[in-house]
């Protein structure tokens, strides 16, 4: 077998998050957080306004870096539970 989800997960191959299709409501989200983003910043004061940008950009980003690691780790639990059950499932037949 040439392709190894677990080489790439263990590696941090980064083609598992380009894989990752992106729904249309992602995209109304996200042009619905930039118009507010956009508004945001043009009633900050012009000296600051890109410094608390940065700020506020960084926390948002590493929120969500928290919240996708602890879903990942859930759905993983999930999948290793749903297959243990399945490969238990499938000797009680035999």
């Amino acid at each position: 077998m040439k392709y190894s989800v677990i080489v790439d997960i263990f590696f941090n191959d980064k083609r598992l998050v380009a894989d990752i299709p992106v729904s249309g409501e992602f995209k109304r989200v996200l042009e619905r957080l930039a118009a507010v983003e956009g508004r945001v910043k043009a009633m900050l004061p012009e000296d600051a306004r890109e410094k608390i940008m940065e700020n506020y950009t960084y926390l948002q980003g590493e929120l969500n870096c928290e919240a996708e690691k602890s879903a990942f780790a859930e759905g993983f639990k999930t999948g290793l539970l749903l297959g243990a059950e399945v490969f238990s499932d499938l000797n009680k037949n035999d």
